[in-house]
């Protein structure tokens, strides 16, 4: 194989991860055509009769016959889904219902009219929504076309047949879909069909519209356009078969960047660039640059900007807003920095301003731009109201006054000193109001500043005084550079205001985000996450948010889990199964009343962060929705380390279970054997002796007896630990003596203590305590078989002292055996723990004693004796004189 015809191995692993992709996505094939009439249905019915003949399991989703015999018994023997029915305005509409389609999962559904607008109350706006969410659950869909309702097209079609086609359908659609079906037949077949009666027209469009469309120029123009679009779609694909084989790199990369503004020319300038991308197979980018003049339009205008922003994003551009002072130096750093190669931009002609030295923006980027392929696009005719080149600072009478009233106030200033600074310094302290003025209420403002400084000026402070004549004729001069100057600078004072309350806003905005990642990288837990991202929220945003947890059969909300709304747990388990975004102001369940973000982390939907505005009538724009976007995705991110976080913990909990388990299974094994082989053995000996009634026979049964006891008691502490460590353990508390407790655990060591010395101090008069009399004795039946165990049984000592300190009686049990280490004194209470010289093993005694003594609300320890060995000590609270009186009650 040639070398530069060898396919490139990254591009052959990308298309075959594609194939992937298309096998667990369902596959779209579309019917295109360049018009209504053409036989879209006719053909879709007819490739699907024949799959079904094929025992392929296809069924109508929603299927228009418009009257037409020949489509109508193709319909016929296919299963339908029964349309959903809603009331509009007391009009019942029939409507694709997606649900029962989504239920059924067919392996082929036919949904004619892509480009159909759905009834109000629906879960899209679009069919092709519906479409694309079939398509994501695996289920591949047949659907018809016109030309006309591309997006990208949009505009010609208009100019070609003078009809505005409200429907649309974006071009990624078409572009993504698995094929393309062309359905083509000549404009006098079209014509002919039309005369027959075999062409629908939608209803409410007039007849003279539906006859200038369909005009033989008009029909070949479209179809020009169809057949265009057509072959523009297998270029594609030529494409990316050539790029596998390592041909046509050449455009790999190249980007294109729209520019957009706020009148109607921007979205004839987004399909144009759409055009081009779409034949340049590149990237498009959206760009909006916020300067100083954003925040001095009207709000018609900035709502035509998030428009035209949304429309661009729909058209499938990446949509981009920067701030910034200069528009064109700007655009020129971003197209640099990104690698961008075309910049499409919108050519208004010159327009009236009051800047005289204001320039155009393409003509700037043409000047400024170097390597860069720059296309302006003109509007014909384009009229523009007087009203909108107005400043916004103008429309508010209330600036008028306070202009005239800081120019009264700084006259008023200046009187005083009229004798004693010449009358032309005081242009200077004008030129101090002007400059307030534009900075406080904008370039409006400032004019009017200007123009009343001159008029005050000429009448307080020229000569002759009092009139609005002048002896000099030099001060006409300074008049005229007073007011120039003024505008200048009030424009200048004007810019800077806003541009600082600009960089105000951005850094509030990073400082509460960063105060927001601060505070949660601190916080643990998913309830504690979402409180504090809540609070910051609505600290933000003038809304009511909460995140909620689930899938989409049960959900939860937070903070309020009584929280209760059917539309909005209906939407978030819409974004929980889907991974988008949904709610108010989106093409999904729009009718909800607040904005549903996935909080997605790693490619995990971790939960739904809902914004509801607190004024319902609200709708938030682009960049309140990128925003909360930042936000979720903060959210998110907290949520996965989290839930890491308790997966960590989780698995340190099992390893330690482990690593319990395995202690446990080996320290009982060992305390078993012991015993079991004591048994075992006199057994033995027991099978083996002829005469069984002798001393050594009664031995051997007094052995199997103690070991037993041994083995019962084993097995007793075990079940006496799980049953504290659980916490099932009920205490059975009555008043007792310390003595009488003592008395009686004596009694049941007194076969183990041999000859070993126990001497017990007991304060006289101690109170009663209240205790489970039965777990108090085990535990002094533990510290005193640890003693036995440990001491000598010939020089062995042990003391028992009980003494009354602080209402809690303390009783301590010393020994003179080997002792315990001071660094030990805590780890003996430890399950099985062996201390390092391997002479004291304790067993589970101690955790026994630990555990009784904790629930009875005492404490435990170990000290070093003073005369060698060890001394336990534990305390039990006293019975008050209250408390001995409802006893005796």
């Amino acid at each position: 194989m040639i070398e530069t015809t060898r396919p490139n191995p990254d591009s052959l692993l990308h298309l075959i991860n594609q194939d992937k992709e298309l096998t667990r996505k369902g596959r779209l094939k579309i019917f295109f055509g360049s018009s209504a009439g053409v036989g879209k249905t006719y053909a879709m019915l007819s490739e699907a009769k024949g799959l079904k003949e094929e025992d392929v399991d296809v069924i109508i989703g929603v299927v228009e016959t418009h009257g037409r015999t020949e489509t109508a018994k193709l319909v016929e023997g296919f299963e339908r889904i029964e349309l959903r029915k809603s009331d509009h305005k007391g009009i019942e509409i029939a409507e694709f219902d997606i649900e029962a389609a989504l239920k059924r999962k067919p392996a082929l559904i036919l949904i004619d009219e892509l480009a159909h607008t759905n009834a109000p109350n629906s879960r899209h706006l679009k069919r092709w929504q519906d479409v694309k969410e079939l398509l994501d659950n695996g289920i591949d869909v047949y659907s018809t076309l016109n030309v006309q309702h591309l997006e990208s097209v949009n505009d010609i079609i208009t100019k070609t047949t003078g009809i505005e086609v409200k429907e649309t359908v974006p071009d990624e659609i078409f572009d993504n879909a698995e094929d393309i079906e062309l359905v083509d037949i000549s404009s006098d077949e079209l014509l002919k069909r039309l005369h027959q009666g075999k062409v629908y027209i939608a209803e409410g469009a007039s007849t003279r519209a539906a006859e200038n469309f369909f005009k033989k120029s008009n029909l070949v123009a479209l179809r020009e356009i169809a057949l265009r679009r057509t072959v523009e779609r297998v270029d594609a694909q030529m494409d990316l078969i050539n790029s596998a084989s390592g041909r046509n790199e050449a455009q790999i990369g190249e980007k294109i960047l729209v520019c957009i503004g706020h009148d109607e020319l921007a979205s004839e300038v987004v399909r144009h660039a759409r055009r081009m991308a779409t034949r340049s197979k590149a990237e498009l980018i959206a760009l909006y640059i916020e300067t100083s003049r954003h925040y001095r339009l009207s709000e018609k205008a900035k709502l035509n900007v998030e428009r035209n922003l949304r429309f661009a994003e729909r058209i499938g551009a990446k949509i981009v807003r920067i701030s910034g002072s200069n528009a064109s130096d700007e655009i020129i750093a971003y197209a640099n920095k990104n690698g961008v190669t075309r910049i499409v931009i919108g050519c208004r002609g010159r327009r009236f301003t009051l800047n005289p030295f204001a320039s155009n923006l393409s003509q700037d980027l043409i000047s400024k731009s170097e390597g860069l392929e720059i296309t302006a696009i003109t509007q014909k005719n384009s009229k523009t109201k007087f009203s909108s080149l107005i400043p916004k600072s103008l429309s508010k009478p209330s600036n008028y006054l306070y202009s005239a009233i800081f120019v009264g106030l700084f006259t008023a200033l200046c009187l005083p000193f009229k004798n004693l600074i010449d009358s032309d310094d005081f242009a200077m302290f004008y030129l101090v109001a002007v400059i307030f003025t534009a900075a406080r209420y904008g370039v409006g403002s400032s004019i009017i500043s200007s123009v009343l400084s001159v008029l005050a000026f000429n009448f307080f402070f020229t000569e002759p005084y009092y009139t609005f004549s002048v002896n000099n004729p030099k001060y006409y001069y300074t008049f005229a550079i007073m007011i120039i100057t003024g505008m200048i600078t009030g424009s200048l004072a004007s810019k800077l205001s806003i541009q600082a309350r600009q960089a105000r806003k951005r850094e509030e905005e990073t400082a509460k985000l960063y105060e927001l990642t601060k505070e949660l990288s601190r916080i643990r837990g998913l309830e504690n996450i979402a409180d504090t991202s809540l609070e910051h929220i609505k600290g933000v945003f003038n809304v009511e948010p909460y995140v909620f947890f689930g899938n989409e059969n049960e959900v939860r909300s937070f903070p309020d889990n009584s929280f209760y709304d059917l539309k909005e747990e209906s939407v978030a388990r819409w974004v929980i199964v889907n991974g988008k975004i949904a709610g108010k102001n989106t093409d999904t369940l729009p009718s909800a009343r607040g904005l549903h973000l996935p909080l997605i982390a790693e490619q995990q939907i971790l939960g739904v962060l809902c914004v509801i505005p607190k004024n319902e009538e609200e709708d938030f724009t682009l960049e309140q929705t990128s925003k909360l976007e930042t936000f979720a995705s903060i959210i998110a991110s907290s949520f996965h380390r989290a839930r890491k976080a308790e997966q960590a913990e989780s698995s340190k909990v099992e390893t330690e279970s482990e690593k319990l388990r395995n202690l446990l299974l080996s320290s009982v094994s060992h305390d078993l054997r012991t015993p079991l082989a004591s048994i075992n053995g006199a057994a033995s000996s027991l099978i083996m002796m002829k005469d069984r009634s002798g001393k050594d026979a009664d031995d051997l049964l007094k052995s199997i007896h103690n070991q037993t006891a041994r083995l019962s008691r084993l097995v007793t502490n075990l079940l006496d630990v799980t049953h504290l460590e659980s916490g099932n353990i009920e205490l059975n508390k009555q008043p007792y003596f310390i003595d009488e407790l003592i008395g009686t655990s004596l009694v049941r060591v007194e076969e183990l203590k041999g000859n070993r010395e126990i001497n017990i101090l007991i304060e006289p008069d101690l109170p009663l305590v209240e205790v489970d009399g039965l777990l108090i004795e085990q535990v002094i039946i533990n510290l005193l078989e640890n003693a036995i165990r440990f001491t000598d049984e010939n020089s062995g000592y042990i003391e028992i002292e009980a003494t009354k300190q602080n209402d809690q009686i303390y009783l301590s049990i010393a020994d003179n055996g080997k002792g315990i280490k001071k660094s030990e004194e805590e780890k003996i209470f430890e399950k099985f723990y062996t201390n390092k010289s391997g002479s004291q093993n304790t067993g589970l005694g101690l955790t026994i004693c630990r555990g009784i003594i904790s629930t009875h609300n005492g404490m435990i320890w170990a000290e070093q004796n003073d005369g060698g060995g060890t001394k336990f000590i534990f305390t039990l609270p006293v019975l008050t004189e209250a408390e001995m009186n409802e006893e005796l009650e």
